[in-house]
């Protein structure tokens, strides 16, 4: 784990340069230390974080704030891993510090903590704007950053702004044998490994596709869950599920997977309904993926409000994937009452039918019908769902 600090003397309201201690090229400073006036008994603390040469984007990091009075050390502030802890000026408030905090012989020194991110193919990241695709590993229970270890520490890597806005970031699920169906009624071995998106495809993302570089995104900052696309119009830009969109020209930006393909010469798509319980199971067989009782449903799925809010903002399931059921459905490969040619979890059903297969429910629903085999169905045109990407990945 690394750590950083700088201290600040201070007498309070007045404001000054920090100086400042750095391990490789990340530096902390104090800039300002600025109580609230009239006096509130709040503390406003002004840090910046720089890192010259990149190393910050590979770390999970978190701040600690301490001031010291009368040789008693106090926590002025604790962030959560990730928050306020990326490159930039930060401000934030210490609230009701001791009456000693007035005095001119105060010290307020600032700690960065953090853990470098593990090697590996766990988790796909795609820049949005480069094309460029990159991957990470899956923390473990030796890696710790304060009471977070393992997946928890990856949680908090990804469950940030950059990865809703213009990045996107996919999970990997291994080959293996995994079950659907309540109970686990039913058994699929999958050959390959595939991805699928740890958050839904957000408005936010929508629009820096779609107004990158020359409209910019002013105005659109909405981290909710892309709606009002339809199917093959917006999304696919074919109607046949067998048949992966075509990687266009990168002007296209209308039909997002074929922007996305596009840009990164993959293959993304929609996931099958089976890619997508097996993923929102995350290895359970309950009828929930947090287990048998329904009242926990507050805690992982928005429900009960209007559909449309923003990502992330219930605990994930096991594998670390938020919103998989609640919010908004969320579009499938699979033809309504189709037929899947073959036993296979990356075969969609095919048909004549006019509407498709949609996954996870939405924020109207009862919390009992959170099941994480919960199915229904919109048409191809439909304008109130979401979806999130996935990627087979092929056998050498």
């Amino acid at each position: 784990m690394k750590r950083l600090t700088g201290k600040f003397v201070f007498a309070v309201g007045v404001s000054m340069l920090a100086p400042m201690l750095s391990m490789a090229e990340i530096t902390i400073t104090i800039d300002k230390v600025q109580q609230r006036w009239p006096w509130n008994n709040k503390v406003d603390v002004t840090y910046t974080i720089s890192d010259s040469d990149g190393d910050l984007d590979g770390r999970v990091g978190k701040v600690v704030l301490t001031s010291v009075i009368d040789g008693i050390t106090y926590t002025a502030y604790e962030s959560a891993p990730n928050l306020d802890a990326d490159v930039g000026t930060h401000t934030v408030t210490w609230e009701n510090p001791p009456s000693g905090v007035k005095r001119e012989d105060c010290k307020m020194i600032a700690s960065y903590y953090s853990v470098p991110v593990r090697a590996g193919n766990d988790y796909m990241i795609v820049d949005l704007a480069s094309g460029e695709v990159t991957y990470e590993g899956v923390f473990t229970a030796d890696d710790k950053l304060g009471s977070l270890s393992g997946q928890e520490l990856s949680n908090a890597r990804y469950n940030v702004r950059k990865y809703k806005t213009t990045h996107l970031v996919l999970r990997k699920v291994p080959k293996g044998e995994y079950k659907t169906g309540d109970g686990g009624t039913k058994t699929w071995t999958t050959d390959k490994d595939y991805y699928i998106g740890v958050f839904p495809w957000t408005d936010y993302q929508y629009w820096y596709v779609i107004d990158f570089p020359t409209a910019g995104i002013a105005g659109r900052d909405s981290i909710k869950e892309r709606t009002t696309l339809g199917y093959n119009r917006d999304i696919r830009g074919t109607t046949d599920p067998t048949i992966t969109p075509p990687q266009q020209c990168v002007q296209n930006r209308w039909i997002i997977i074929e922007w996305l393909n596009g840009k990164t010469h993959m293959n993304f798509d929609l996931p099958t309904e089976v890619m997508h319980e097996i993923a929102t199971r995350a290895g359970t067989t309950t009828t929930y993926y947090w287990g048998t009782d329904a009242s926990q449903a507050s805690k992982y799925a928005v429900f009960g409000v209007s559909p449309g809010q923003d990502v992330g903002t219930k605990l994930p399931n096991a594998w670390g994937l938020y919103d998989m059921v609640g919010n908004n459905w969320q579009w499938c490969l699979d033809v309504l009452n189709g037929t899947r040619e073959t036993d296979d979890a990356f075969t969609p059903a095919t048909g004549t039918h006019a509407n498709r297969v949609v996954r996870g429910q939405d924020a109207n629903t009862a919390q009992a019908n959170l099941r994480s085999s919960a199915r229904s169905d919109a048409s191809g045109t439909g304008a109130t769902y979401s979806f999130r990407i996935a990627y087979i990945v092929p056998n050498e």
